[in-house]
């Protein structure tokens, strides 16, 4: 089953023959939008801070169980 996005309906919308090529032909540029650049940068950066605050969690819950068996 085809998954289509708000971007894939809106490329479809926009130039039939550009949808054509990028979803059923696959073919790819090498160019990227600023708006894909940055919405990726926002993704990695939140990807980030999520696991670091995971990970620090997870240090503060190690600390007090070290505590308890000492």
């Amino acid at each position: 089953m085809t998954c289509y996005s708000h971007s894939r309906l809106g490329t479809f919308q926009q130039c039939k023959y550009k949808y054509k090529l990028n979803y059923i032909d696959r073919i790819k540029t090498d160019l990227e939008s600023i708006e894909a650049f940055m919405g990726k940068l926002v993704h990695e950066t939140l990807e980030k801070l999520y696991k670091d605050l995971k990970f620090q969690k997870l240090n503060k819950q190690i600390k007090m169980a070290i505590k308890l068996i000492n």
